[in-house]
């Protein structure tokens, strides 16, 4: 077989596969301007119910504003709610613990916080939510961000000393688009199990490893062709609700059987400096030092609206 004839065949397995498992993806649309208090944003105040307070970590008090979802916003999309607020709060980012959500698996929420707000008083009034941060989201701006807060000081690391910044930098707000079938990624720890069973059918005896397409040669203008299309038909990546979630270090859920429960993406934020946003690189608003962030939730207590047990990670490339 030639090297064009496995990259047909493998461009043939990945077609079956993605058209046989596709998932309901809501990409956001991210952007500078105001919001209401109630509304989907990122950073800033947070939606603060009357008797209600922000959370905070002992070590390091208030936590801030990451992700604000307002389901009665974004499109009907199942299992997720179609009313009520989700919150995600993180710590300052710092070497060694990226958010609170270094590791392959963050579920007990000591450094970070899920809240969700099932009703949503809407006489809540921005000022009133503002009032109960303990320090204000431009103060600790000001005060804590370095001007390139993603290019690292070998010199500070040695030393101890760490630079601090918030995901994301300014307040954001979110446009949803409409809801899409997403298909399955290379990044998702089931997609070369998914095409070996798939290649099976159509070769048996065949391995997988001899035809995916980071194996494949690409020493004619043909097949560099074919695998330009190929590789860039399974990426994922995106910020979003739903869908595929990126990992730029390997999937937990390969490593960690007892995570594959995890089966659904709450939400993604992703800091691709070549799709979000446009501008310089010192320009961007959303942060991750080139990562995405991912929020992973069991099927059945998403369906509950119980957002108790979250798989969270940030990684980075």
């Amino acid at each position: 077989m030639t090297n064009l004839e496995k990259i047909s065949l493998c461009q043939a397995v990945v077609d079956r596969v993605q058209a046989e498992h596709r998932r309901p993806a809501c990409r956001l649309r991210i952007s500078r301007g105001d919001y209401g208090v109630t509304d989907s944003h990122l950073g800033g105040v947070p939606y603060v119910p009357r008797d209600g307070t922000i959370p905070t970590k002992e070590a390091s008090g208030q936590l801030w504003l990451c992700a604000q979802i307002n389901f009665a916003q974004m499109p009907p999309m199942e299992p997720f709610p179609q009313k009520g607020i989700l919150q995600i709060f993180l710590p300052d980012w710092d070497f060694d613990g990226g958010f609170g959500l270094l590791g392959e698996d963050s579920r007990d929420q000591a450094d970070w916080r899920v809240v969700y707000h099932p009703e949503v008083d809407e006489t809540v009034t921005l000022e009133a939510c503002r009032a109960k941060m303990a320090v204000p989201w431009e103060a600790a701006t000001k005060e804590h961000m370095p001007r390139r807060p993603h290019r690292f000081d070998l010199e500070d690391i040695s030393k101890g000393r760490t630079h601090l910044w918030r995901a994301p930098e300014v307040p954001l707000r979110i446009a949803f688009s409409p809801v899409e079938q997403e298909p399955v990624t290379d990044e998702d720890y089931r997609f070369d199990l998914l095409c070996t069973q798939e290649l099976a059918r159509r070769l048996p005896g065949a391995d997988w490893e001899d035809f995916a397409p980071y194996r494949l040669g690409s020493d004619t203008p043909e097949a560099q062709a074919a695998l330009r299309k190929l590789w860039a038909q399974i990426q994922g990546g995106g910020s979003k609700l739903g869908g595929w979630a990126r990992y730029l270090r390997g999937d937990p859920r390969e490593d960690l059987p007892e995570l594959a429960a995890w089966d659904t993406l709450l939400l993604q934020l992703d800091d691709d400096p070549v799709d979000f946003p446009a501008g310089l690189e010192d320009e961007r608003d959303l942060n991750l030092n080139y990562g995405s962030m991912n929020f992973l939730i069991r099927r059945k207590d998403l369906a509950h609206g119980d957002f108790s047990q979250v798989l969270a990670q940030w990684s980075c490339t």
